[in-house]
């Protein structure tokens, strides 16, 4: 049923940054928000397992298209020196919609019943759709709002406000290192990410003793540190890039993210103290959050007018760690019955990617 999500989200994934480049990211998010939330609704409805596949498949099929139009919008409306500081804006809510809808599940849930939250949630991604698309545009000069000094700003260093149709260059884009980079070193990125997300709980829980109430409390401090992280890293990084060149202002925070968190891994997977273990994960997470930034930004820095499909093609290599990781990892505490060597292999993984960013990573300007 989990792969169900996964497939879907992985077949739209590449198309669905190709159109929000070809024809703006502004409407295909607005469709993305409203098929995932018509069939979040849906999802109680199921009156059998094969309704439930369809209905979990076409709800990853509407989820795909969330990161990549976001990042075709951003790459319009964000000035070069902003651009690390907006795209963390902007992947700083995926830590806040994870810290937050547990809890308010766990009381609709036990207020209620489990239907509610989905209805819930369904109905809210659809009235999110229909203010969407009331006010946000593709092009920024089509903006009430907007001021004439913004919009030179912008021109001044950036092409990207005109919104021709945009022809993406495929027979190029798969021959550029810069493009392959980010795709194989997102992969390790989103691995530990997905561990996290889907057994986080489980881990505090089985490994640490924690009580249910103990992980409601406490489960949410990772959450907010990759919040934080994510914003900061976009400051961080726009900083940098006044001093050293765009490829160094990127791989800086990055070496400072798989680093950070293949060794609050490790501290995490040795101590013997429960405490100990919250504090190092938490670390590890806010570690792991900067990275979101750089990664979802350095589409943008590659090639500006098409960042939604570049970023499509990075975020497919990530749904496939993001279906290797859940599944290895419960292999390995079932087989092995020790949590250490999932947090060693996660470490592992995140040195090879800090690592492997020293030769594949640039924010050059390789295309368009």
């Amino acid at each position: 049923m989990a792969s169900a999500f996964f497939l879907g989200y992985l077949l739209l994934g590449i198309p669905a940054g190709w159109m929000s480049d070809k024809w703006g990211g502004v409407k295909f998010l607005a469709i993305g928000v409203t098929l995932w939330s018509v069939f979040t609704i849906l999802t109680p409805l199921a009156w059998s397992f094969a309704s439930m596949l369809v209905i979990r498949f076409l709800l990853g099929v509407g989820e795909a298209v969330n990161f990549p139009s976001h990042t075709s919008v951003v790459s319009r409306w964000s000035p070069m020196h902003m651009r690390g500081r907006w795209q963390g804006l902007n992947m700083s809510g995926m830590a806040v919609g994870v810290m937050i809808t547990a809890p308010i599940t766990t009381w609709l849930t036990t207020k209620f019943h489990w239907h509610v939250s989905f209805y819930l949630f369904g109905i809210l991604g659809i009235i999110w759709a229909i203010i969407w698309l009331k006010v946000a545009t593709d092009n920024p000069k089509d903006h009430p709002f907007i001021s004439s000094v913004e919009i030179a700003e912008m021109e001044k260093v950036t092409a990207v406000t005109e919104t021709t149709a945009i022809k993406v260059p495929w027979s190029k884009i798969f021959r550029v290192k810069e493009v392959w980079g980010i795709t194989l070193i997102y992969f390790f990125q989103n691995y530990n990410w997905y561990l996290y997300l889907t057994w986080l709980p489980a881990y505090f829980m089985q490994a640490r003793g924690f009580t249910m109430l103990k992980v409601g409390i406490y489960g949410a401090l990772p959450w907010l540190g990759a919040f934080i992280a994510m914003n900061l890293a976009g400051v961080f990084s726009d900083h940098l890039a006044k001093r050293y060149t765009l490829s160094q202002a990127r791989r800086i925070p990055i070496y400072i993210s798989f680093l950070g968190t293949a060794i609050f891994m490790a501290l995490g997977a040795y101590t013997p103290n429960e405490w100990a273990a919250l504090a190092y994960i938490t670390l590890s997470v806010t570690c792991l959050g900067i990275n979101f930034t750089m990664f979802w930004t350095l589409p943008i820095d590659i090639g500006p007018k098409s960042a939604g499909t570049l970023s499509g093609i990075m975020n497919t290599s990530g749904t496939l760690a993001g279906i290797i990781a859940p599944a290895l990892t419960g292999f390995l505490i079932v087989s092995l019955g020790s949590w250490q060597y999932v947090l060693f292999i996660g470490a592992a993984l995140a040195l090879m990617g800090a690592i492997l960013t020293r030769f594949m990573v640039s924010a050059k300007q390789v295309l368009d």
